[in-house]
């Protein structure tokens, strides 16, 4: 009976405490509306299909009904997009219509792709006005870039599955890794690269690349990033056993897009040169497209030295 009596006394509590406490509710009112692009940027593939810009109202339920205009300005771009020639508007108009008065409209913009090399364009959608006078959110313009795909190294862009075979323990200290690689701005001889070995931190950086030869080149101690944990990552030459530190990395490119570097050697900076070398390795690169990469784990013989 004792029992039955604590609990009902429990429950009682419990509600008294719910009844005393009122509610803190976050309130809406018209006066938070407003008009907005969820994204500052958006990229558009120069062979691609059309793409959505979603534009959103942000106003309570029973709302008037609002349109939107937006207009497209190229002021202080270098490569500016040219309407009709490096894109074209599919809507019908540049004014959205929101007739619930809240949600979300689309602009979409389809690319024209050619044959030529230009490098990559750019435009700016910019929200001019709206018939409401709601305010405009955070984000009222949209940075739109047209991403050319007759760069000279296309072959040699993309995502690669790397497998990295070690020099210092064969088999025992492989590794596999994921590697991107984009154009330089203003720079047609170069590749933008990052190597990612699945601890993250990579960081971008440049490698030469010579069509007639067919080589790919980095400079001596090029810093790679926080590829394993412990710090910066600097690229030499060597085969484990010895390591040049003044000559460049150099490997081959082949047409299908394939890299092969032999003798990468990876030191990790803030151990010196005598104790900091991770490991050198044969490395062949391959396309994989948009493919997800599994990584290869490092040896725990090879982590357990820098711990």
């Amino acid at each position: 009976m004792k029992k039955i009596i604590n609990r009902i006394t429990f429950v009682l509590a419990a509600v008294m405490l719910l009844v005393s406490c009122e509610a803190d509710y976050i309130m809406f009112d018209s006066s938070k509306t407003f008009v907005a692009f969820p994204s500052k940027t958006s990229t558009v593939l120069e062979p691609g299909g059309q793409v959505a810009i979603p534009v959103y109202v942000v106003a309570l339920k029973g709302s008037p009904a609002i349109t939107v205009d937006f207009e497209f300005d190229v002021t202080d771009l270098p490569n500016a997009a040219v309407e009709g020639v490096d894109y074209t508007l599919l809507n019908d108009s540049k004014t959205l219509s929101f007739s619930k008065g809240w949600g979300y409209d689309t602009i979409w913009i389809q690319p024209i792709d050619n044959d030529i090399f230009e490098g990559n364009k750019a435009f700016n959608i910019v929200l001019t006005s709206n018939s409401q006078n709601y305010d405009f959110g955070a984000i009222s313009s949209n940075a739109v870039t047209i991403v050319d795909d007759e760069h000279p190294l296309k072959a040699w862009i993309g995502t690669y599955s790397v497998e990295a075979l070690s020099y210092g323990k064969p088999g025992t200290w492989d590794e596999l890794w994921s590697v991107t690689t984009s154009s330089t701005e203003g720079d047609l001889e170069s590749l933008t690269v990052v190597i990612n070995t699945g601890n993250g931190g990579g960081e971008p950086f440049l490698a030469g690349i010579d069509t007639e030869e067919m080589t790919i080149t980095i400079a001596a101690g090029t810093d790679a990033g926080n590829v394993y944990g412990y710090g910066p990552t600097g690229m030499y030459v060597g085969d484990y056993a010895t390591i040049d530190t003044e000559a460049a990395v150099v490997g081959t490119i082949e047409a299908d897009g394939t890299i092969k570097i032999d003798n990468l050697t990876m030191i990790l900076t803030n151990y010196g040169f005598s104790g900091g070398l991770w490991d050198a390795f044969n490395t062949t690169w391959t396309k994989t497209g948009k493919k997800a990469i599994s990584y290869g784990e490092a040896s725990d013989s090879k982590v357990a030295r820098f711990k």
